[in-house]
């Protein structure tokens, strides 16, 4: 009759879990377990039939406190189960499939409690028993959710203890287990987006955004577009093609999380964060503006306590973009603004922020004071400026080179590319510096010789994609750049020609840097055409001013915060040297006046190109009188 009762008690349990009325069912089984132990002396006298149901009500017991995340009680009934299988059953208990269950039961909870290393040892103990049960039977001794349950577990404890690529290889094992299994969607999504994100954060990207494509795929089927488990795979996509150089991926990804911002009350992701990642994408394109836009939206949601670490990068972003745009100024003040926060040690953030205020004041005019902040981090030795110690050297060499001191600058861009090791970039970041330094000693034949060392560098990398496809059409661009200086305009059009290809490719043709290229090979045809007749050259130089004038219309489309003024300022100048050419004075000051009216910077090479175009008018204006 107990054991009737006791049975009873558990079935009330049952239903009362099921309605997910956790105390109750606790207290039930309490009850049968109280019956359980009337009347008899010790465990080592209580019958069989008893026991059972006793290691049934701890199990459930177990459960319950768990789900109520009341983890030591849990943890109490799992040790009081398990001994009790395994004095019931004896050496057998390893194959006992209850037994087994609530082993991994028990890895679970003291993953969860952050006992990562008792948590191991107990997973580890299952998954030996298993081992030995499929080489002696062929089958698992658990259910296949508990089997699945205990691999993820496994996983877990690895990464706990910092052994990634064992992670990784757990989790091939449970993806490659739960693709085996009927109806396996909602399981097989979660690992695919867990091993995807494991491989990324190894820099793996190539064999990780399969693996996130599939997991968005069928979390999409799943669950919908707007679930929290589709946006989070949405932003582990973002970011990892954003790593692998694949842009416009990544900006279709990001930009789908930002239209979700205001359709998903419980957004998984930060949404300052995806606007910054979205403004670096339009900075590192060329979209100077855009980015400056995005910048600020995320600064402004980026101002809660937690996110300080954030708003300094996005900060620190916006003043680059700043100067970039040529509001110096503004950028120096975020600088300075940044440089009086209190940061850890860890942060880059005060670093950058000095060596990105010394590249703006450089391109302010001030190259003393840049000198001086260039030199003190040069001096320094944390692992920040170590590694950013090719660029410290590379702005040191560009100021050597203002300063005239040729040979200092040679010995700064050559330590740039010393220190460059496998960064490919790096390397040709300072060879481009090396070779221009050469071409001002005249060293034409030996700049051109630097110039394909870095094609062949870029070569012998193995490397491939957009990054790389941009890197050899900078090269081109300086070789051009080389044969103008020289006098060989037919080669240095032939390079700019293959440049201008690369960037309408990978970044279209109505990208900034891209107009900059049609602006400079139209300057090179026109160079060609000074030296033609009138009459052949009309045909050359009206071509030439409609690809200008086509491309002046696209900066002035994208110039409303004047992020472009400069690009402007350069082609109306262009263009009314064309007009002097072409014997048209009206339109030739109406273009000079034009530039006259922005406010440039003194020291840009505009101004005094315009005081020469104004000569030019004049000249042509007295002869039309």
């Amino acid at each position: 009759r107990t054991v009737l009762a006791c049975q009873q008690q558990v079935k009330i349990a049952y239903l009362h879990a099921e309605n997910e009325d956790f105390a109750k069912s606790i207290v039930a089984l309490s009850e049968g377990i109280q019956r359980l132990h009337k009347g008899v002396e010790s465990l080592d006298k209580m019958a069989s039939s008893r026991v059972d149901i006793l290691i049934q009500c701890y199990e459930m017991q177990g459960i319950c406190y768990a789900r109520l995340e009341k983890w030591h009680e849990a943890l109490e009934r799992y040790n009081k189960a398990l001994p009790l299988i395994a004095k019931k059953d004896g050496y057998d208990s390893e194959g006992n499939k209850q037994y087994n269950s609530i082993l991994i039961q028990k890895s679970v909870l003291l993953l969860t409690m952050g006992n990562h290393r008792l948590a191991a040892s107990t997973i580890n103990k299952y998954l030996q028993n298993a081992t030995f049960s499929q080489q002696m039977a062929g089958a698992l001794i658990v259910d296949d959710m508990d089997h699945a349950l205990a691999l993820d577990t496994s996983a877990a404890t690895h990464l706990k203890s910092g052994n990634v690529d064992k992670a990784i290889s757990v989790f091939r094992e449970h993806l490659a287990f739960v693709k085996s299994l009927p109806n396996n969607d909602v399981m097989k999504s979660g690992t695919l987006h867990r091993l995807g994100c494991l491989l990324a954060n190894k820099n793996q990207y190539a064999s990780a955004l399969p693996l996130l494509n599939e997991a968005l795929r069928t979390k999409k089927t799943v669950y919908g577009e707007n679930h929290k488990s589709v946006l989070e795979t949405t932003w582990a996509v973002a970011a990892t093609c954003h790593s692998m150089g694949d842009k416009q991926k990544a900006l279709e990804q990001y930009l789908v999380l930002m239209d979700k911002t205001n359709n998903v009350d419980d957004m998984p992701v930060d949404v300052a964060h995806v606007r910054h990642c979205v403004g670096r994408l339009f900075f590192e394109d060329g979209k100077t503006c855009q980015a400056i836009d995005m910048f600020r939206s995320a600064l402004s949601e980026a101002e809660t306590p937690d996110k300080l670490q954030l708003k300094s990068e996005i900060m620190l972003n916006l003043a680059n973009s700043l100067t970039a745009i040529g509001d110096v100024d503004a950028g120096i003040e975020m600088y300075d603004k940044l440089l009086r926060g209190k940061w850890s040690k860890k942060t880059k953030i005060p670093f950058l922020s000095r060596f990105n205020r010394s590249l703006a004041l450089l391109k302010g005019g001030e190259l003393e004071e840049a000198k001086g902040i260039l030199y003190q981090i040069g001096e320094n030795r944390s692992s920040t400026a170590k590694h950013a110690k090719g660029k410290i050297y590379l702005a040191l060499g560009h100021v050597a080179a203002m300063d005239g001191n040729i040979d200092e600058a040679v010995d700064y861009f050559e330590n740039s590319f010393d220190v460059a090791g496998d960064d490919i970039s790096a390397m040709a970041r300072g060879k481009k510096c090396f070779a221009m330094v050469q071409v001002k000693n005249g060293q034409i034949a030996e700049a051109l010789s630097t110039l394909e060392e870095i094609l062949e560098d870029i070569s012998n990398s193995g490397s491939e994609g957009r990054t790389v496809n941009i890197l050899k059409a900078e090269t081109w661009n300086a070789m051009a750049w080389v044969y103008k200086n020289d006098g060989d305009l037919s080669q240095a059009k032939n390079f700019a020609k293959l440049a201008l290809q690369v960037y309408k490719t990978e970044l279209g043709e109505k990208n900034p840097i891209t107009l900059r290229n049609v602006s400079n090979l139209q300057l090179l045809l026109l160079r060609e055409a000074e030296n033609l007749e009138k009459s052949e050259a009309k045909s050359i130089i009206d071509a030439v001013k409609y690809e200008l004038e086509d491309a002046l219309a696209a900066f002035v489309e994208m110039n409303g915060m004047g992020a472009y003024g400069l690009d402007v300022a350069s082609l109306k100048t262009n263009l009314g040297f064309i007009a002097v050419w072409q014997e048209k004075p009206k339109k030739a000051r109406k273009l000079l006046r034009q530039v006259q009216e922005m406010n440039l910077p003194s020291w840009h090479s505009i101004i005094n190109r315009s005081v020469v175009l104004e000569e030019y008018v004049e000249a042509l204006e007295k002869l039309e009188r």
